[in-house]
C-alpha cells in the first residue's frame, strides 16, 4: 500500500477519533449488540414457524 494513503487515512483517523464523544460511542456499540440480538432472534424464531407449518401441512 501507498504510504502516502496510510498517511492520509491515519491522519483522518487520528483526526476524528479524539472528537467522538466517548458516550456517543458507548452507544453506537450497544444499539448494534441489541440489534444484531434481535435480528438473530427474530430469525430463528421465523425458521421454527416455518418448521411449524410445515410439519401441520404434512399431516
Amino acid at each position: 500500500m501507498d504510504t502516502y494513503r496510510v498517511g492520509i487515512i491515519g491522519g483522518i483517523v487520528f483526526g476524528i477519533l479524539p472528537n467522538l464523544p466517548i458516550d456517543d460511542i458507548i452507544v453506537t456499540v450497544c444499539m448494534a449488540i441489541i440489534g444484531t440480538l434481535s435480528s438473530f432472534f427474530v430469525t430463528v424464531f421465523l425458521k421454527w414457524v416455518d418448521r411449524r407449518i410445515k410439519k401441520l401441512n404434512e399431516e
